[in-house]
C-alpha cells in the first residue's frame, strides 16, 4: 500500500510541473519593423490593446492567451522571424498589396 501512494504522489507532483508554465519568464513582445502605425487590439479580455508608432516596441508579461488582430493590417504583416510570443510587424511587399482594383 504505501508503495502505492508514493508512486500515486510521484505520479501527481510529475504531472503538476509539467503542466505549469511560468508566463514571467516567457513575456509577450510586439516590435513594430514597419512604416505604419500599428493598433494591436487583444482578442481576449486578459489584456489591452495599444498602439505601436514605428520601432516602438511592447513587451508584456504573465500574458496566457496570446490571441490578438491588427490594424493596418492590408499593409502591415507579421514577419517571418515572429513565434508563439515574439511577434514583429513588417511591412507588405508592394506588389503583394491588394488595392482593392
Amino acid at each position: 500500500m504505501k508503495r502505492f501512494l508514493l508512486v500515486l504522489l510521484m505520479a501527481a507532483v510529475a504531472v503538476s510541473l509539467a503542466g505549469c508554465d511560468d508566463y514571467d519568464e516567457q513575456p509577450l513582445e510586439f516590435i513594430n519593423s514597419s512604416s505604419y502605425t500599428v493598433i494591436v487590439q487583444s482578442l481576449s479580455i486578459e489584456w489591452t490593446g495599444f498602439a505601436l508608432a514605428p520601432g516602438q516596441r511592447q513587451k508584456l508579461t504573465g500574458i496566457r492567451d496570446v490571441d490578438f488582430a491588427w490594424e493596418p493590417d492590408h499593409v502591415v504583416e507579421e514577419g517571418f522571424a515572429s513565434t508563439d510570443r515574439y511577434i514583429v510587424f513588417v511591412d507588405v511587399e508592394r506588389e503583394e498589396i491588394d488595392w482593392g482594383d
